[in-house]
């Protein structure tokens, strides 16, 4: 059974730009050595710490994924270029982000570097038509 909707866009398209966006987000958040919550020594606890910020991660992102869904779920009617659904899609994703952030006053680290996360991520997946 495939998930379309009424114009044939896939929905697997959400899921894959949102864990993504949030493995790659948790990537870079760990790359960089000023944003890790703790410079630790052991690889166990390192590991341990990125799959518990990627827990954080995908729970603190649950506002932009419903944003994000609401978005997709308005252009089942439309007839766009799926290039500009995509451009607005990516747009959103930055929006919820820059949101999210805002109104928990997160840190604006975090928010750039999942969004570059969002932004690499919205680009290389593609949104399948049938």
């Amino acid at each position: 059974m495939k998930c379309l909707t009424k114009n044939g866009l896939k929905w697997s398209y959400i899921f894959k730009h949102w864990i993504g966006t949030l493995l790659l987000g948790n990537i870079l958040v760990s790359i960089f050595p000023g944003f890790n919550p703790i410079n630790s020594s052991g690889i166990g606890l390192t590991i341990l710490i990125s799959i518990l910020w990627l827990c954080y991660s995908a729970i603190y992102s649950i506002p932009t994924l419903v944003c994000y869904i609401l978005a997709f779920s308005w252009f089942k009617d439309n007839t766009l270029n799926v290039n500009w659904i995509k451009m607005t899609l990516i747009l959103v994703t930055l929006a919820g982000i820059t949101m999210t952030v805002a109104l928990t006053v997160g840190s604006m680290e975090a928010a750039i570097y999942y969004s570059i996360a969002a932004i690499i991520t919205g680009i290389l997946f593609k949104i399948e038509k049938v």
